[in-house]
């Protein structure tokens, strides 16, 4: 069966292609009863590789559940999506009349939000912490069970407040789940991921020791073989013609061979050989494409994401925008005086400080790339895109 070229979108089934020794790795903890960070810059595939891993366990006869948590902004929703999705695999079912007892109990004449024909009242701190304090009883450990939040911090963005009033409900969620993994001889593991990286809301909110079980787990760029092999299989789905030659070309002008970008490059061959004589692709095809897509709007979400970094997002636009126009990259002295431009001598040691945490975001992130000393755009397309769109 052909690859089909999805762009943006997960991918499952035949269209996921690679990731053995991932695959193999995240298994492995798994299996060893470990729950997983899912750590990696947007676009890279991790909500692909999530659902892979559910359908391994799926055929293990795991129970596994999927929560996307995608446009939750309110305590509400997000308690109605947990039950909806954990009583959807019967991961409540310990003993039905334990979840109804609690359902009735805890949700039955409450006001304001209603959850089917149950209200829920959350305003109230004692009350919110009842509620799960009261749903921790009810899980059922005895199964082997893999349940994958995605989008978690993006939620717990959306809830913390700008004055950090709701600092004290998103570090109880966050030691809720902790609570949760902690359980004595559980068979329920986790993995958390998602477009926001956990790890750099946890450290820049103070909130690190609620995740410091978690096992960090790196996802990356596709190694060579892959990155070619997801190339020859895009290209020979839509009937294009590419060289060996020409492949190892376009991968050494991209540097960064991420699915997405491999997906974006060939749609766009795609696009503009559909009427021509023959559908050899040429390196200059290849180069007008990577032109083409720096000057799209693919890649807005990379703009947008700085929308969370709060307070420090006006310095790492301007962080940005320095290694946008130089290519080889900068040091962090030169970056440093590039920030304290305008500034009394005062804020330096300020400065610095918040520098460092930029660079640390934005590596996390995907954004740049660290050298010994020095740091540039991770990917020369997207440096290019930065520029023609914030620059030029």
């Amino acid at each position: 069966m052909a690859i089909t070229n999805k762009i943006g979108a997960p991918v499952t089934g035949e269209d996921f292609f690679g990731r053995t020794n991932e695959l193999a790795k995240a298994h492995r903890y798994l299996n060893e009863g470990q729950s997983l960070l899912l750590s990696a810059p947007r676009r890279i595939g991790k909500s692909s590789l999530a659902k892979k891993i559910i359908a391994d366990k799926l055929s293990d006869n795991w129970k596994c559940v999927y929560i996307d948590l995608q446009g939750i902004a309110t305590k509400e929703n997000f308690l109605r999506k947990l039950i909806n999705s954990f009583t959807g695999v019967g991961l409540m079912e310990k003993t039905v009349s334990r979840v109804k007892n609690f359902l009735d109990t805890t949700f039955y004449a409450t006001e304001n939000v209603e959850l089917g024909p149950i209200k829920i009242d959350l305003k109230n701190r004692e009350f919110f912490e009842g509620i799960y304090n009261n749903l921790s009883d009810i899980f059922d450990h005895s199964k082997d069970t893999l349940i994958v939040i995605d989008e978690l911090p993006l939620f717990l963005g959306k809830l913390m407040d700008e004055d950090g009033n709701n600092r004290d409900e998103v570090e109880f969620l966050l030691n809720w789940f902790r609570s949760i993994r902690q359980y004595d001889n559980s068979h329920i593991r986790w993995i958390f991921c998602g477009s926001v990286g956990l790890r750099n809301f946890t450290n820049h909110h103070r909130m690190s020791k609620a995740i410091n079980d978690l096992i960090d787990f790196h996802l990356g760029e596709l190694n060579k073989e892959e990155a070619k092999g997801l190339m020859m299989a895009l290209s020979k789905s839509y009937n294009l013609i590419l060289s060996d030659k020409i492949a190892d070309q376009t991968l050494e002008i991209l540097q960064w061979p991420i699915p997405y970008f491999i997906q974006l490059l060939i749609d766009r061959l795609i696009t503009n050989l559909s009427n021509s004589e023959t559908n050899e692709v040429t390196i200059d095809d290849a180069l007008q494409a990577i032109k083409e897509l720096s000057h799209s709007d693919y890649f807005m979400t990379w703009d947008e994401r700085l929308d969370e970094y709060r307070e420090l997002e006006d310095l790492a636009r301007k962080t940005l925008e320095s290694f946008a126009v130089v290519e080889q990259g900068l040091s962090k002295e030169k970056l440093l005086q590039v920030a304290m431009k305008g500034m009394p001598g005062s804020e330096e040691i300020k400065i610095k400080k918040e520098l460092t945490k930029v660079l640390e975001m934005l590596e996390h992130d995907g954004y740049i790339i660290r050298s010994s000393e020095i740091r540039k755009f991770r990917s020369p397309l997207l440096r290019e895109w930065w520029k023609y769109k914030f620059i030029d």
